[in-house]
Order: structure tokens, then sequence, then C-alpha cells
């Protein structure tokens, strides 16, 4: 798949000509350009832009010819962003920012068309100017992020960390949650909360998710092999996989997925698909037919952050579900507010009566765990007991975890319900 990648350009020469269709787009890094418009049989500069300028997305935005001419003053460093990668991204935008975009690019087509002078340039408030600069910062941002993550995955800089989940009700170990984490060598850590999103956006998450996938399968292994039997539970080892709802699109992921725990030797009920509540409402249909294929051959399919979404009755019938993961949120909340109590009372006991495991993750305090203990949760997942562990330290902790002593207070659990 063609998507943005860095290009260079030397002195003098062309990156756009005008009357060609618009094929790409380019964010200039380094260097400076000249932009040139035909008049009278001569080229005219109308513009010069530099590092941070994007230049081309006009005739990408519109589908016309180019109108200008943009030529290399000096030697040049550009993000290339392809025609494909763009329409993706307009595609999947919002119906009213699409139309947005085309409307204005209309106007200033005409305005340029109308005006006397190549150079004029329409008033406009300080504030629309704000909102501009913050907009291009923006694109810009995730543009460069997007390219250097690809690079990233493959210069080996993506990881994952392990968050152990323990088994509450005897205090052992049953599995773990693969987080994935970027080391950027200038940069340092950068948190998922930047780089997912942008790879979701841009297409890229389907090789991040394959990726997690392969590496979480060869952890799972010797995680299991290093496991301490006294440490952990009699079944076998899980470790949760992220996937998101362009995973599930292709009508491929059970196809893969299966494919990779038979090269791999993992035994499905080794892996959990971890899914948001999103993903569900955005592709049921799609959701629906990958699940099923998936839970046929044993993978165990959880919903991530319960409670957080849309949180409706009726896809826990329409899903094949097997785990909940109840949201951190209401963990924080259920000691100081009775409403968030009740409400965890409340899923655990759904989730009893509808045969599905529930997982409470944020766990940070032992009073929290005391009383998700006494309410029958099944499994906790927080800083109380350890944070994300790179695979190293996590080898280590099924190896020589010793488990923290609970608190139990049945009077805390007294909801009144």
């Amino acid at each position: 798949m063609q998507s943005s990648a860095k290009k260079q350009f030397k002195k003098g020469e062309t990156l756009i000509r005008e009357g060609e269709r618009g094929e790409c787009a380019y964010v200039i890094e380094a260097g400076n350009v000249e932009i040139l418009v035909q008049r009278d049989g001569q080229a005219i500069q109308i513009g010069v832009r530099g590092p941070g300028s994007l230049i081309g997305e006009m005739a990408m935005i519109d589908d016309k010819p180019r109108t200008a001419t943009v030529r290399a003053v000096e030697d040049c460093d550009v993000i290339e962003i392809t025609r494909e990668d763009f329409g993706r991204r307009v595609e999947s935008a919002d119906p009213v920012l699409k139309m947005v975009l085309r409307v204005l690019t209309t106007r200033y087509r005409d305005m340029l068309g109308r005006t006397e002078t190549i150079r004029f340039v329409p008033s406009t408030t300080a504030e629309a100017v704000e909102n501009s600069e913050a907009f291009h910062d923006i694109a810009l941002s995730t543009i460069k992020i997007h390219n250097e993550l690809k690079v990233a995955l493959q210069r080996g800089e993506l990881t994952l960390f392990y968050q152990p989940i323990i088994d509450v009700q005897n205090m052992k170990i049953a599995g773990f949650e693969a987080l994935m984490r970027w080391k950027h060598p200038q940069k340092g850590m950068i948190s998922p909360g930047i780089f997912i999103p942008v790879a979701e956006e841009s297409g890229l998450i389907l090789e991040l998710s394959r990726f997690a996938l392969d590496v979480a399968c060869d952890a799972t292994k010797e995680l299991q092999k290093a496991a301490s039997p006294a440490l952990v539970v009699p079944e076998p080892l899980f470790v949760g996989v992220n996937f998101s709802v362009k995973d599930f699109m292709g009508g491929n992921l059970f196809t893969h997925m299966r494919d990779t725990l038979a090269k791999k030797g993992v035994a499905a009920q080794q892996i959990h698909l971890e899914i948001t509540e999103t993903l569900l409402m955005e592709a049921p249909e799609a959701a629906k037919a990958e699940l099923e294929k998936c839970r046929e051959i044993g993978l165990n399919v959880s919903i991530d952050d319960f409670g957080s979404g849309y949180s409706s009755l009726s896809y826990l019938h329409y899903f094949p579900i097997d785990t909940l993961k109840i949201d951190q949120s209401f963990i924080r909340s259920m000691t100081t507010h009775p409403n968030s109590l009740v409400l965890v009372k409340s899923i655990i006991g759904l989730a009893r009566n509808l045969g599905m495991k529930v997982i409470a993750e944020g766990i940070e305090t032992v009073k929290e765990a005391g009383i998700l203990y006494t309410l029958g949760c099944d499994y906790i997942q927080g800083y109380w007991f350890s944070k994300p562990l790179p695979f190293d330290d996590a080898m280590k902790f099924v190896k020589n975890w010793q488990p923290p002593k609970l608190e139990i207070d049945n009077n805390s659990v007294n909801t009144n319900t």
C-alpha cells in the first residue's frame, strides 16, 4: 500500500508541474521552493514556501489539473503524501468536513481566476488565522508521526509491554494484556494515545496489529514455559491483544489469526482478542462475522473498557463475547461513590448470569481489590501489583511474584440492593 514517504529534490528540480493531475502533495521538511504560474508566456514567481509548508493539496481535493508549478530553489527534503493516502483520509472524515474542504478549494480557485493580481490575499480575522495555524500544525504533526511510525516498525522501535492479570479469588497469575510501546531514538517513549489514533486513521494499524499478534504469540509460549506452577492458575496463561475496527473491515482477520496461531504453535485459548464497544457499534456485521469464526476455534473475545461507551445490553446477546473488562473509571470511584459500586456489582452479576468472565481494570489499592474479591470478580489488573512490564521483567514476574495480601471488608460492598 502506498502512503507517505520521504523524498529529496535537488536545486532546480520540479516537484509539481502546472497542468498535471494531482497525484501527490508534499510537506517540506528542509529547503525552499518557489511557486510559478504562466502569464503571457512567462513564468512568474508568486510565492516561496519553506519548512513546514504543505504544497499540492488542492489538486487532490477537487481532482482538477495543477494551476501552478513548484520548483526547488535549493536542495529539499519532503514528505510525499500520495493520492491514495490522502483520499483515504478525506473519505474517512466527517461528511461536513469533506464538503467544507471542497467548497473552500472551489472558492479559492475562483478567487485566483477573478483577481487581477495573483498576489491578492483575502482579509481574515485574527481568530481565523489562529485556527488555521492550529489545524495546520495538527495536520503536519499527524503526517510526521505517521511517517516516523512506518520507519519505527521497520527498525524494530516498537515493542510490547505486558501488564499482569490476576485471578483475584486465589491471587494467582492468569495472564497478561499486551500493550504496544514506541521508543523513539530521539524523542524517547511516545504515548500510545498519540501514535495509535494516527495508525488507525492512516490504515497502518493493520501492520501494527499483525506485529502485536506475532510478538504476543512468542511471548505467550515463553511466559508459560518460565512460569512457576505455584504462582499461576492451572489453566494455560493467556495474553490479551488489542484490535481495532480496521482489523475487522477486510474480512481476513480470522484467517490471519488462525494461520499465525498454527505457525507459532500457540493454542487459541491462550490469545484473547480485546476490542472496544466502539468497534462493535461502528462495524457490527463485519465484527460479528469475524468474531464468530474466531470463537469457533477457541479464541476468547474480550470487551475492553466496558461501560465507558455505548454499553448496550443488546450487543451482549448479539455478539460472541466471553469476557467483560470493567472500565477503570468505575473502579476508581466505587470506594467513594455508591452508584459506581452498584454498577460494578451489577456488571459482575450480569456477566456471571451470561456465562462470561470479568476483568476489573485500574486496580490501585488493596481496598479496591478486596471489594472486587467479595463481589466475586474473576480477574483484576492494575498498578496495585504491577505496571505494564517489558518482556524480560514479565518473565521475572511469572517466576518470582509475591502475591500481596487481600483485605476483606464485607461491609464495604453493602449497596443495599
